[in-house]
């Protein structure tokens, strides 16, 4: 979250990227809050497929989940494509700016070109599924370690930057990135060379350039999809998944604190202006992320590699989730009988949907080789068809305690406030959210989706993009239309499984 804060929102011009990562978090914990309290009345594999089909109706209940399983499966292919260039190549041009190795360079050069970025990507993808396969409890003893390591990375980026000044970082900085760029001032050059300069302070665009922070904050309820899984779940997920959000907050301003800090607002912002595409003109490949600023700074070979390896395992970091989601999300729909039966098998030897998973590892690829090797899909373009279903699941909140009194009663979440159910004011909270956050992307220059319909000059992209996400947001009605006539036609009524919730 904080890399792509960084590397992208000082480029829009006069944003306050604290108040920015504050609003924002402000608007994520409703709806964070709204799957707290369904994922703990409705602790079912499936997420909102559940809620809203047994709220609303199933054929709601298909559009809304389809729309989030279609875009898991998108998105599959940006987190396991930020494995490169988040991860392994930032560690790989640490050690290069420390050790004076220029050959070391070709290394992180592969790892972000895109065969580079596609195979490690495709290997991410394979060995997830593997473990998924193996269980979830493998996956969360080797993601506790993980999150470890990458946790001690950001405490030393926090630790390190204390102690710098931007003159003493940018010292430094020149003096190992010299044999890199064969430049004496190569911080100087970024800055020259970005005309970037301080912008006074601006709140629409502050607002707008949000997007960028809630394409990870805001899906800080992945457990959801899970439900069925995860222990005591009526009991944990209340308060966990918005402690998810509170948790990105304060790290995320510490950070970004302390980075600013370190380095200046001016190189921050040179380096955004001056992005990826920029780099080769100050002898770069690629402009150095935040944390790569800080371990080279620290002239400290040991301190850098903790905090360049433990980074990698930041740079997936959402990819399990989506893989999860959807896998869960497929073997609810066969479980229903929407979808063929061998899509809800789990192996007897490991309890896990095989070949959901398997399905979903093989869709994640094509989706890396899209967003990898065509200029289709843009990082932020299907984070407004999310927010469609995440306004229908906030209606779902909204009217639960109505439309399904008894359910709500036996609920561990039956508070009222003043009278009024508390599920049914956090929804309607995180309702007012959504709808904020769909103003933000489509008034996002590039979030590469517009209601302009002249953009369609530019490909799909554009107004392209936003014909598309509602048209995956509406398909799931087809979907159902067409497997409840084929069901009716085998003699069986599918609005019957929607009466009860799903077995566990």
């Amino acid at each position: 979250m904080v890399a792509l804060m960084l590397l992208y929102m000082p480029s829009y011009g006069g944003v306050n990227i604290p108040l920015s990562l504050v609003v924002c978090a402000l608007l994520a914990l409703p709806t964070a809050a709204t799957y707290g309290m369904l994922a703990a009345t409705m602790p079912r594999s499936g997420g909102d497929y559940v809620y809203v089909s047994r709220v609303l109706g199933p054929a709601f209940g298909m559009m809304s989940n389809w729309n989030t399983t279609v875009w898991w499966v998108l998105y599959g292919g940006v987190p396991s494509a930020f494995l490169a260039s988040f991860g392994i190549a930032p560690l790989v041009r640490i050690l290069a700016a420390m050790t004076g190795n220029a050959g070391l360079l070709s290394v992180a050069d592969w790892a972000a070109s895109p065969w580079g970025t596609f195979i490690i990507g495709a290997l991410l993808i394979v060995a997830l599924t593997g473990i998924f396969i193996l269980g979830l409890g493998v996956f969360f003893r080797v993601q506790n370690l993980l999150f470890a390591l990458a946790m001690l990375a950001v405490v030393l980026v926090v630790v390190a930057a204390l102690v710098q000044t931007p003159e003493r970082l940018a010292a430094e900085l020149n003096r190992h990135l010299a044999t890199l760029t064969g430049l004496d001032d190569t911080v100087g050059t970024i800055i020259e060379t970005s005309g970037y300069s301080v912008q006074p302070f601006d709140l629409r665009t502050t607002l707008i350039a949000m997007t960028w922070i809630y394409l990870t904050m805001g899906f800080s309820f992945s457990s959801a999809y899970i439900g069925g899984e995860v222990k005591q779940a009526s009991r944990i997920q209340v308060w966990a998944i918005p402690s998810t959000v509170v948790y990105a907050l304060v790290w995320g301003l510490l950070l970004v604190w302390t980075v600013t800090r370190a380095a200046g607002e001016q190189l921050v912002g040179a380096i955004s202006t001056l992005g990826d595409a920029g780099a080769g003109e100050v002898g770069l490949s690629a402009v150095p992320r935040f944390h790569e600023l800080v371990a080279i700074g620290s002239d400290n070979l040991i301190l850098a590699f903790l905090i360049g390896f433990g980074f990698i395992f930041w740079s997936y970091a959402w990819l399990p989730g989506q893989i999860l989601n959807a896998s869960r999300n497929l073997v609810a729909y066969a479980v229903d009988g929407l979808m063929p039966s061998w899509l809800a098998y789990v192996s007897p030897r490991f309890h896990t949907p095989v070949a959901s998973l398997v399905v979903m590892g093989g869709l994640s690829i094509v989706s890396l080789g899209i967003y990898v090797f065509t200029p289709y899909f843009a990082t932020l373009v299907g984070i407004f068809g999310f927010l469609l279903t995440f306004i229908v699941v906030s209606l779902s909140a909204v009217l639960l305690p109505y439309r399904r009194p008894e359910l709500f009663r036996g609920s561990p979440v039956a508070w009222r406030l003043g009278g009024l159910p508390v599920m049914s004011l956090v929804g309607a909270l995180s309702l007012v959210a959504c709808v904020i956050m769909q103003w933000a992307y489509l008034n996002d220059p590039y979030s590469g989706i517009s209601l302009d319909p002249s953009t369609l000059e530019q490909g799909i992209l554009g107004f392209g993009m936003f014909l598309l996400n509602v048209a995956i947001f509406l398909s799931g009605l087809v979907i159902y239309a067409i497997a409840r006539w084929w069901r009716r036609r085998q003699g069986i009524d599918l609005s019957l499984a929607y009466r009860e919730i799903p077995v566990e």
